[in-house]
């Protein structure tokens, strides 16, 4: 048995983890190597000095002592870092929440009856059915939008009707020049909104 073979077998004695022929073969060879002897002594020494010393636990509260004290990162440190990783992404996923929670605002603030026309003086409203009506005697020369009521064509339309949360009723003599839309729904409604602010941004 060579000294590297010794040394490897030491650490194993000391560990007890060592067959009973290795150890009569190691107690050989530190009997015949001052040097290997004197390895194992000390690392014997070592071994026992530490299993000798008082053993020291953690308070129980150790852990939590410990993250309490560690700086906590404040949100807009957070928002700064993302924003330098991401700002394009960030950016518009706020502006496309802005809109959203604008337009969703501007729906639910607006359940009351609306209507808007250049040309109001042509119109007939009847308030107990909750009706708008173009007599068949006017020729409305514009757009017409209505909320929350329904819109009776008896006449001419020469412009864009659109009904939200609302029907299109037409008569026999009844017509629009424009588009006729029909917006039922909070989606429809604010996708209508969209076209709407793209077509004043871009020409």
């Amino acid at each position: 048995m060579d000294c590297k073979q010794a040394i490897s077998l030491i650490h194993d004695y000391l560990d007890e983890d060592l067959a009973r022929q290795e150890e009569l073969e190691l107690k050989r060879h530190l009997m015949s190597c001052s040097a290997c002897k004197q390895r194992f002594q000390s690392l014997q020494h070592t071994v026992a000095f530490v299993q000798s010393a008082s053993r020291v636990y953690a308070p129980l509260n150790f852990t939590d002592q410990v993250l309490a004290a560690l700086p906590k990162e404040s949100y807009p440190r957070i928002w700064k870092q993302k924003m330098r990783r991401h700002p394009l992404f960030v950016t518009g996923s706020l502006l496309f929440l802005l809109l959203i929670a604008g337009l969703a605002a501007h729906w639910t603030s607006f359940q009351q009856f609306q209507l808007t026309s250049d040309q109001l003086y042509k119109l007939q409203i009847d308030e107990s059915s909750r009706k708008v009506i173009v007599p068949s005697s006017s020729v409305v020369d514009g757009d017409i939008l209505i909320r929350n009521a329904d819109l009776e064509i008896k006449g001419k339309v020469l412009g864009n009707v659109t009904v939200i949360d609302g029907n299109v009723l037409f008569d026999s003599t009844g017509s629009v020049g424009g588009k006729c839309e029909e917006i039922n729904r909070a989606v429809e409604w604010v996708w209508f909104h969209i076209k709407r602010i793209a077509l004043q941004i871009i020409p």
